[in-house]
């Protein structure tokens, strides 16, 4: 008899499939001889229609000549696995004097369909090859923003890549704001000028605080070498001026420095603490 590759037959608590030739009962197979199979395969090909035994019997049967006794064996088969009663009837109705009908309600899905062990094994496929492509966009983005060249400076250019961090202050009685500007300012003047140093923006740096980025994090994003920050605060009648130049990728400290000046002339501290970091990074970092 010709097989049905994919219909899914499902009803109750069974399910058959025609590709495999399997019954399930709440999702363990049941044991039926190919016979037998074949008579519940033409049923529920067939269901809510009766089939004529002579029918039944050229389909299970082809090319041979069988007693009823056969097909009545198989259907007493088939009720007793599908937990039917002979009298009162069930999945499989007996029609008196022409054959049997699935009178059961039935649901016909495809391999693709739910309960189809083919489906599942796509739906396991795709996403094995959707979490492949996770991860090879995971990667190229780790990549992007971490480890390829940086994006402001040409490739063998020999420069470092800078950025100034406003310098943390530690102390509220000194106008933190206008001092912390007016350092960055002339400090990044300064380094612009050097040949051995290509150096961030402010405004992109601030644009990195306000989202709340850790100055680390902003470096390898911008693809980075070192970072310059620091702390500035009051002694007595001093201020004191602390500048670390550290490596973005290892976070090792390549260098610090603390410079003191009086609290009086903070215009002085900001200018001459400013040219002072600006040599020693100059030195720290020469053409490479």
């Amino acid at each position: 008899m010709a097989e049905a590759t994919k219909p899914v037959y499902v009803f109750g608590a069974f399910r058959y499939d025609a590709r495999q030739r399997l019954l399930f009962r709440d999702g363990k197979p049941v044991p039926l001889v190919p016979k037998a199979l074949d008579t519940l395969h033409v049923l529920l090909e067939n269901s809510g229609r009766v089939v004529e035994k002579s029918e039944l019997m050229r389909l299970v049967w082809p090319g041979t000549t069988v007693e009823e006794i056969g097909l009545a064996r198989n259907i007493s088969i088939l009720r007793k696995a599908l937990g039917d009663d002979a009298d009162s009837g069930g999945h499989i109705e007996t029609i008196p004097r022409r054959g049997y009908r699935f009178a059961a309600p039935v649901e016909v899905v495809t391999a693709d369909g739910p309960g189809s062990s083919e489906a599942r094994s796509r739906i396991s496929m795709r996403t094995v090859v959707m979490g492949l492509v996770a991860l090879w966009i995971l990667a190229a983005v780790i990549y992007w923003q971490f480890y390829r060249p940086s994006r402001y400076v040409p490739s063998g250019s020999g420069y470092a890549n800078i950025a100034v961090i406003p310098f943390n202050c530690l102390s509220p009685e000194i106008n933190c704001g206008k001092f912390s500007k007016g350092f960055t300012d002339i400090t990044v003047a300064g380094l612009s000028h050097l040949d051995s140093v290509q150096v961030i923006s402010p405004s992109t740096v601030q644009r990195y605080q306000r989202a709340r980025i850790s100055p680390a994090w902003m470096g390898r994003m911008l693809g980075l070498e070192v970072l310059l920050e620091g702390t500035v605060q009051k002694l007595d009648d001093r201020v004191r001026i602390t500048a670390r130049l550290a490596d973005v990728h290892s976070g090792k400290l390549i260098w610090a420095e603390s410079y003191d000046y009086p609290a009086a002339d903070m215009d002085r501290a900001e200018t001459e603490a400013a040219q002072a970091i600006t040599r020693e990074v100059a030195t720290r970092l020469k053409r490479r």
